[in-house]
């Protein structure tokens, strides 16, 4: 494993477009009708198209399969010159439904999370550090030789440490996070989908396993968005989620969140959040990260281990950034307990509710 704390710059090969695209269609669908959907033009530019007509296009060898109320929306400002090139998708889209304004926001704060402050840097073992945490007793490998998607893949920070074992591998996200995660993941088997997980693109029962790190949470009704994405694993496939919850974490974790200045940042643009952030970020660097690096420079390395997020200490700016950002831009978040966790999982088989290193709660099942 490489250490969390070392960089390793992403020297990955070009993207491959003749991706075995058969084999996503084969298991995508229209997100509102459930309807099997075909590719027009090029798997890197092209539509995709249901019996109906609807379009979807793709951008970037990316499938944008939103729901039209958020794909309107999406396109125009992302995106405006694939209407240009669309006339039948952009009159189709010129008089949509206007979008659950929590949802639009969850897209737009996490697309500029994932885009506007990414880095193209791969810290595999800060990914499998969190990965370990997030999904104990579940390591990558458990989804060897199987269909598998990640809901909110993100980054694809986690994606691509399963995907080196999955037979096929798909990472669903709302955000444009999907770009970032498509550049660094070019292996031929796996796939990155834009889409709504409470309407997921993608037929039933088509996967072997689903896990999920830290996203319904961030949905305005978890336990629907549970729902929601369930029927898409085989009964008796693997269901693993990793959710906010307060009762019995560290007390590091409760501070870490934030929670009480959210109703605050939740108010401010965009940039004002950013702004807060590196305000922060300051301050935790010379309280706790400048002290921490100058114990292990004396050879008190176990004393500042003892410190909270020492791990930290030797990221570079950016990353801390981000981090901090993270615990402030989410629009939604809920905080699930032990027994919310329990009635999700209740018509599943060898049900586990655990405690994730006191950062959290990770459900697990067989599915229904």
């Amino acid at each position: 494993m490489v250490d969390p704390v070392s960089r390793t710059v992403d020297h990955a090969p070009p993207l491959q477009w003749e991706r075995p695209l058969q084999a996503l269609l084969d298991i995508i669908a229209c997100p509102v009708t459930g309807a099997s959907l075909r590719l027009e033009g090029s798997p890197l530019d092209g539509l995709l198209i249901s019996d109906a007509g609807t379009q979807y296009p793709i951008i970037g060898g990316i499938p944008r399969l939103l729901p039209a109320d958020l794909l309107a929306p999406f396109l125009r400002n992302a995106y405006p010159d694939v209407l240009r090139d669309h006339p039948a998708l952009a009159s189709a889209l010129s008089h949509v439904p206007d979008p659950d304004p929590e949802v639009l926001d969850t897209l737009a704060s996490y697309s500029h999370q994932h885009v506007d402050l990414a880095d193209e840097e791969r810290l595999e073992g800060d990914w499998r550090a969190t990965w370990d945490r997030f999904q104990p007793g579940l390591p990558p490998e458990t989804f060897a030789d199987d269909v598998v998607l990640e809901v909110g893949s993100g980054e694809g920070r986690h994606a691509c440490l399963v995907g080196r074992h999955a037979r096929l591998l798909v990472g669903l996200d709302l955000s444009r996070g999907v770009e970032l995660a498509r550049r660094r993941d070019p292996r031929p088997h796996a796939f990155y989908v834009q889409g709504d997980l409470r309407r997921p693109p993608f037929r039933k029962g088509v996967f072997d396993g689903l896990y999920s790190n830290g996203v319904l949470h961030h949905t305005p009704d978890p336990a629907a968005s549970f729902r929601a994405v369930v029927p898409l694993v085989k009964s008796g496939g693997c269901v693993s989620v990793w959710v906010y919850g307060l009762d019995e974490m560290r007390w590091t974790y409760r501070m870490s969140h934030l929670t009480w200045l959210r109703p605050l940042t939740n108010r401010l643009p965009q940039q004002g959040q950013v702004a807060v952030a590196a305000g922060l970020t300051m301050a935790v660097e010379a309280g706790l990260w400048t002290p921490v690096r100058l114990l292990r420079r004396v050879g008190l390395a176990r004393v500042a281990h003892r410190f909270p997020y020492h791990d930290a200490a030797d990221k570079d700016w950016r990353y801390k950034l981000r981090r901090m950002f993270d615990r402030l831009n989410p629009p939604v978040t809920h905080y699930i307990t032990r027994e919310e966790l329990l009635e999700w999982f209740a018509d599943f088989a060898a049900v586990e509710v655990i405690n994730a290193d006191g950062q959290g709660w990770t459900g697990r099942g067989r599915a229904p």
